[in-house]
C-alpha cells in the first residue's frame, strides 16, 4: 500500500499525540488512515494512506493549532536534508504577502 508522508512543524506549542490525532480527523477529515509520529520540539510526521488526502491538507490551510501556525512540507523518498536546512526554509506569511 502506498503512503504519503508529511513533516510537521508546531512553533512553540508541543501537542500531544491525542490532541494531534483529534485536530488532524477536524480540520484535515482524512478518508483513510493516518499514522502519527512524534518527534521534539515541535515535529512530527503525518503519513496517510490516501493520495486525495494528501493533497487535501496542501490545498488548503494555512493551518494553526492553538492560534499557532503549523509548518507542512511533503516527504520525498531519499531526499537528504540535515535538520539546518530544514529549518533555513523560508516560511511563507501573510504579513509579508507571501503567496501559500
Amino acid at each position: 500500500m502506498a503512503t504519503y508522508t508529511i513533516i510537521c512543524m508546531s512553533m512553540g506549542i508541543w501537542p500531544t499525540e491525542k490532541n494531534l490525532y483529534t485536530w488532524i480527523r477536524n480540520n484535515w477529515k482524512p478518508k483513510g488512515e493516518i499514522n502519527l509520529h512524534l518527534g521534539s520540539k515541535g515535529f512530527f510526521i503525518v503519513v496517510l494512506t490516501n493520495l486525495e488526502d494528501k493533497d487535501k491538507v496542501f490545498e488548503g490551510g494555512p493551518y494553526f493549532y492553538a492560534a499557532v501556525g503549523l509548518y507542512m512540507r511533503p516527504w520525498v523518498r531519499n531526499e537528504k536534508r540535515s535538520h539546518r536546512s530544514l529549518l533555513r526554509r523560508k516560511i511563507p506569511s501573510p504579513d509579508r504577502g507571501d503567496p501559500y
